[in-house]
């Protein structure tokens, strides 16, 4: 491999710069991890500006057989974009153009490496938004979301990434750029390949540009805080909230040990004594209307078991204050310095309860911590199990117990992971939610798209011989 490495690395600088070609240690271990805190040390790490320089790096590495794995801004929870048999890491963070903002038809064409919060801000000019805005939206790509099909806070209303890429452009491991999808809002022309794209954890193929669907950005906005006495009480009000009638844009949902971990993190001023916290949040652009859902919402609130306080917050600074609460649970978690492992589970929305009360029981009488909070208004639920991996005895428990809650989520319909990807940290567990032949079939189109295997190599499929069992 080493030879094959300095062959690679000669060829590439013909055509790139030295800035763009990272190859000492320390230069190269930025790129090494991503928000799982695991770690692969690459061999190469190449930062391209173009397409064409894409497409140059990806035909020289697939003609050396070394395996190729694209990065944006290592958010990701999965481990999916990390160099697990080193090789050459394609970071795309240089290519973070805004191409276009097409205000007549709402529609922006960018580039993988933009951040998320730099496209919400420059969107603001023209009153349109990008509804797909994730928690890490400060770091995160669009790339990266892209091909996690990341959820977000809103998606209970807007829908998750999926439902806005209308078109990419991509390069195969062999270096051909291909172009799904367009500008078009209808279009069943042969199979559907941006859908196939969105979501693949760049196993399949590297997205160099982007066509996404914008909408008008509401100009009203209220959120509503809720503090209860019980776990289940909490998962009630998501379903009651439902019920009455209305889409809130936003139900997120902290347990006690989520809301003291933040408390303590940003020295904020919140309940501690409260088994749950719910944020409910509606927008729209006309006053009464967003009044009334704020009167049905505070209403159902009102006549629902085991609220102890109910709030709306007085002005959007004050809402911003509060979403910031949710935003850094998984920061405020990981200060604690534990090991971690974490569940991105999802069921349907009315099994949210029964979900609730399952992790709460399966904790019971554990030496491990859990933390239960996220997007409960999708019924996406995201468990964080602190441990300590020196402790024989807690390691083996905190599996245990995630293996538990997979198998428990797939009992009631649910799925391994709602918006973080399987990458690494799930792979073994498929076999729970998917059968050999699903498997086998997913098998065959990554043969498809990459006969060698090179791209982002030992992701989503469960390693040989290592299969989780049901």
């Amino acid at each position: 491999m080493k030879e094959k490495i300095e062959q690679l690395i000669a060829q590439s600088r013909e055509f790139l710069k030295e800035e763009q070609i990272v190859t000492d240690k320390e230069g190269m271990s930025h790129y090494c991890y991503d928000a799982t805190e695991m770690r692969f040390m690459p061999d190469v790490v190449f930062l391209p500006y173009s397409t064409e320089e894409v497409s140059k790096i990806m035909k020289l590495a697939y003609s050396h057989d070394i395996p190729l794995t694209p990065q944006g801004g290592r958010t990701g929870l999965s481990g999916g974009a990390l160099p697990v048999d080193g090789g050459v890491i394609l970071s795309l963070l240089r290519m973070n153009k805004i191409l276009e903002i097409d205000e007549k038809n709402m529609q922006v064409v960018i580039e993988p490496g933009v951040v998320s919060a730099d496209l919400q801000e420059t969107l603001k000019k023209y009153n349109l938004f990008f509804p797909p805005d994730p928690s890490s939206t400060i770091e995160s790509t669009l790339g990266g979301n892209v091909a996690e099909n990341a959820g977000y806070t809103r998606a209970v209303k807007y829908g998750v990434t999926r439902d806005y890429i209308i078109g990419l452009e991509a390069v195969l491991p062999n270096g051909d750029v291909i172009n799904v999808g367009g500008r078009t809002v209808k279009n069943v022309t042969g199979y559907d390949l941006v859908a196939l794209l969105i979501g693949s954890e760049g196993t399949l193929a590297v997205v160099t540009k982007i066509i996404a669907k914008l909408l008008p950005k509401p100009v009203l906005r209220r959120t509503c805080i809720f503090y209860l006495d019980d776990l289940v009480a909490a998962a009630d009000l998501v379903v009651s909230v439902f019920g009455s009638g209305i889409i809130p844009c936003a139900i997120e949902f902290m347990d006690n040990t989520s809301i003291n971990c933040v408390a303590d993190y940003l020295s904020a001023e919140l309940r501690r004594d409260a088994a749950a916290m719910v944020l409910i949040e509606v927008d729209g652009s006309n006053q009464s209307a967003v009044d009334e859902e704020v009167r049905l919402v505070m209403e159902t609130a009102g006549k629902a078991k085991g609220v102890t306080e109910s709030k709306l917050a007085a002005s959007d600074e004050e809402a911003d204050r509060l979403w910031r609460i949710r935003r850094e649970t998984l920061p405020a978690l990981k200060a604690l310095g534990k090991d971690h492992l974490e569940a991105d589970v999802v069921v349907p929305r009315y099994q949210l309860p029964l979900l609730a009360r399952s992790i709460q029981e399966s904790g019971v009488g554990k030496k491990v911590n859990i933390a239960t909070y996220g997007h409960s208004g999708d019924g996406n639920l995201h468990v964080t199990i602190q441990y300590r991996k020196r402790n024989f005895a807690e390691t083996e428990e905190a599996y245990e117990l995630l293996g538990d809650i997979y198998r428990r989520t797939i009992a009631m319909g649910g799925k391994l992971t709602g918006e973080h990807g399987v990458g690494l940290t799930a792979k073994n567990y498929m076999s729970i939610q998917m059968g050999p032949t699903e498997i086998a079939l997913m098998k065959r189109i990554k043969q498809a798209f990459d006969p060698k295997g090179l791209l982002n190599p030992k992701k989503i499929f469960p390693d040989e011989g290592q299969e989780e069992t049901a």
